[in-house]
């Protein structure tokens, strides 16, 4: 893979192209690099903040609201769960039941549960609950992260 950089002062706004023969498990880790920039607005106390994916441990829809769990901080967001699923999928998102979506880059451990389902330890000590209908897709997005990662390794 070939690599330039260019200064170039009179731009307006920096950016980045990519150009690729196929999708390769290389491009994708630059994907995902690159869509780890962006962020989203969360809410809080009519202060509006601007997130990064990657500081929200998990997302859970309350009263038909969507909030944002970071390690120590609750934020609402203005958009709906499957909206965000779409937008930041590939930053590690996965769904865990019909109104959570989990950040598997904040799980530290999961352990087997009553009924077939999961529990998910995150890394700021907080539990949740995979609901069973998800297992498959969870640890299929599990097991593609860390081929992911070993890959990148």
């Amino acid at each position: 893979m070939k690599i330039q950089y260019y200064k170039e002062p009179a731009l307006k706004e920096d950016y980045v192209d990519v150009h690729f023969r196929e999708e390769t498990e290389k491009i994708g880790i630059i994907r995902e690099f690159f869509s780890s920039f962006a962020g989203i607005m969360g809410k809080k106390e009519n202060v509006i903040y601007k997130l990064h994916p990657s500081s929200i441990y998990y997302l859970e829809v309350v009263d038909r609201k969507l909030f944002a769990y970071q390690e120590k901080e609750v934020y609402q967001l203005e958009c709906s769960m499957r909206h965000f699923l779409d937008s930041f999928a590939e930053n590690g998102f996965v769904q865990i039941g019909k109104s959570m979506i989990v950040n598997l880059y904040k799980v530290q451990q999961v352990k087997a549960d009553l009924n077939m389902r999961l529990k998910l330890l995150m890394d700021n000590g907080e539990i949740l609950i995979l609901n069973r209908t998800y297992k498959k897709s969870f640890l299929s997005a599990l097991a593609h992260m860390q081929e992911v990662h070993y890959e990148a390794h």
